[in-house]
């Protein structure tokens, strides 16, 4: 017979294994009474309840690790449950001088408290709800480009180029950091390293011999942004699909954020409830609102006569549409917390392996925009052009000898096709209703933190 069980697993089989002896193993997350133990193992959002005898009460603390073999009874509303213990035994015990100083004390504290003691944010109700929400859209997404016959591949975490051309990477290198000039022939690679901002110039070269790729991985990015939607180090999937034009390249990502978070409201719905309580009970409907609503499809043009007919000359045409801008869209002159999808940006603020639409000036590229978080993916045809490429590295004066790779896959049987990318953290952000990035993912990297 088992004994050992999850509190998840207990809860959920609970009337097949009421009046029989149960195992549990966790932590002390509240003492009532020297009486009433609330233990919980991280399986689940919810703690159980265990009911001491006198002779233990004065061992136990909050926080301390214990195992407990009990029988598991109904209490008096016959609906939940709690251990009556036959033994428990403690494992790892406290430093309570450490403890009283610690975020684990059972009391209030600020999201920025928090932070400052990440390795321990874990043993929070709010954190751990998190985590299993952001475990849970890992497994979705893997799940979502599987049944749609993609294959998952890892790309390069260090390589030398600027994928996205704006020039803020993290160096890499195991030369002396004093000396005023490197050489970098005589560095670790031979030449200037720098950690990757993304890895979709090998997903598409995967992509010419396997037709639908699909990456997961960290990327980096040295932008001095302090921001809650910004993170110096953050996970990206990105997507390269043959014989993909625009429009079924935005279907496809639209169908990605809708599925995720239709099976997200399933499979942490006691999270989410939580969660939704902490935002003032809001998020359960957002969440409803974007998958049972079709996205705004909208061109860049028409976005930008919007915001000038808001304001007039508030914005130019070629510039960025930045936060401010998507908090007008947003809060101003749509007003229902419907995504956006914005497509044909101007060329000028698009990177170079985007396709040039006819008029070149505008490219064939998109954005999804969620209401409160911005931009959540990004994506565009790819100009599978050899020689419109390479007048567009040209161009833009960048180093082609270190893509002509990259160049190269276009003279060997090359065909159309797109791709996007996701911000999974930004993705986590909006699902759980967090205000600031560095509270969705375990140990944040941002400019003057590590």
């Amino acid at each position: 017979m088992k004994y050992y069980y999850t509190i998840k697993e207990i809860i959920k089989k609970k009337k097949k294994i009421i009046n029989k002896k149960v195992r549990i193993k966790g932590w002390v997350k509240y003492f009532r009474n020297n009486l009433f133990l609330e233990i919980n193992d991280g399986s689940t959002i919810k703690n159980l309840q265990v009911v001491l005898k006198k002779k233990n009460k004065e061992k136990i603390n909050i926080g301390i690790t214990i195992e407990v073999l009990g029988k598991l009874i109904f209490k008096s509303n016959n609906k939940d449950i709690e251990i009556i213990p036959l033994y428990i035994k403690i494992f790892g015990k406290i430093d309570i001088n450490f403890f009283n100083n610690s975020i684990l004390q059972n009391k209030y504290h600020s999201l920025s408290k928090l932070r400052k003691q990440s390795y321990l944010r874990f043993r929070t109700k709010i954190f751990s709800s998190i985590i299993r929400v952001r475990h849970n859209l890992s497994i979705l997404i893997h799940n979502f480009f599987c049944n749609k016959n993609f294959f998952y591949i890892n790309t390069p975490i260090i390589n030398n180029y600027d994928t996205e051309g704006a020039g803020n990477m993290f160096n890499v290198t195991t030369l002396n950091i004093k000396e005023k000039y490197k050489n970098y022939k005589k560095d670790f690679f031979g030449c200037k390293a720098n950690l990757t901002v993304s890895g979709q110039l090998e997903a598409e070269s995967a992509m010419l011999g396997l037709c639908r790729i699909y990456t997961f991985g960290p990327v980096f990015r040295a932008d001095n942004s302090n921001t809650n939607k910004h993170l110096s180090e953050f996970w990206m999937v990105e997507s390269e699909v043959m014989f993909f034009k625009l429009n079924k390249i935005i279907k496809l990502s639209e169908k990605l954020i809708k599925f995720l978070i239709k099976k997200i409201l399933i499979n942490c719905i006691e999270e989410l409830n939580f969660l939704n309580n902490y935002n003032n009970n809001k998020l359960i409907n957002l969440l409803n609102n974007i998958i049972n609503n079709k996205f705004i499809k909208i061109s860049y043009n028409k976005v930008i006569k919007l915001l000038n007919n808001y304001k007039k000359n508030i914005i130019k045409w070629g510039d960025d549409i930045g936060s401010i801008y998507e908090e007008i869209l947003f809060k101003k002159i749509f007003n229902n917390n419907i995504p956006l999808i914005i497509y044909n940006y101007p060329k000028i603020i698009k990177p170079f392996y985007m396709k040039i639409n006819k008029n070149n000036i505008t490219t064939k590229s998109f954005d999804i925009l969620l209401p409160y978080i911005g931009e959540i993916i990004g994506g565009s045809e790819r100009e599978n052009s050899y020689k419109k490429l390479f007048l567009r590295l040209k161009e833009l004066k960048m180093n082609i000898k270190n893509i002509s790779w990259y160049l190269n896959i276009r003279k060997l049987g090359t065909i159309y096709h797109s791709g996007f990318g996701l911000g999974f953290d930004r993705l986590v952000q909006f699902i759980t209703g967090m205000k600031n990035i560095r509270d969705v993912i375990p140990f944040p990297r941002y400019p003057k933190n590590i």
